[in-house]
């Protein structure tokens, strides 16, 4: 496998992680709403973290293969983080709130799964 594609694959896998945390926040704070949302402190902490750290890990991911994950991709979490990590004390929970639906939905997942696949299945190809 080579050394990009490892990486992609590490920083796939750990955006699904960070995206199972923040589907467990939820779950335990019983979120279902904005409203459920703007009312919980801790979770809105752990939610801005984690999109932060969602961020940070997708800039360490290749562009080509990122193409493969358009619904993810497309999801702006830049100015989210940058919110959350620069300005927290004024942070507009909608759209921290947003993005955490989006990256909730079945399609992001479907589709980090099926290109964790695709490196996989490309690295045994190379050998």
């Amino acid at each position: 496998m080579k050394q990009s594609s490892k990486r992609d694959l590490i920083c796939i896998n750990k955006i699904i992680k960070y995206i199972a945390l923040i589907s467990k926040a939820y779950r335990n704070a019983k979120i279902k709403t904005l409203e459920d949302f703007e009312a919980d402190e801790v979770c809105q902490l752990a939610i801005a973290q984690a999109i932060t750290n969602i961020y940070e890990v997708k800039k360490n991911i290749q562009t080509e293969t990122l193409k493969k994950t358009p619904v993810f991709d497309n999801i702006l979490l830049k100015a989210a983080r940058n919110i959350a990590s620069h300005d927290y004390d004024s942070l507009d929970f909608k759209i921290v709130y947003k993005r955490t639906e989006q990256l909730l939905s079945d399609k992001v997942k479907q589709e980090l799964e099926v290109t964790i696949n695709d490196i996989k299945q490309d690295s045994e190809s190379d050998k």
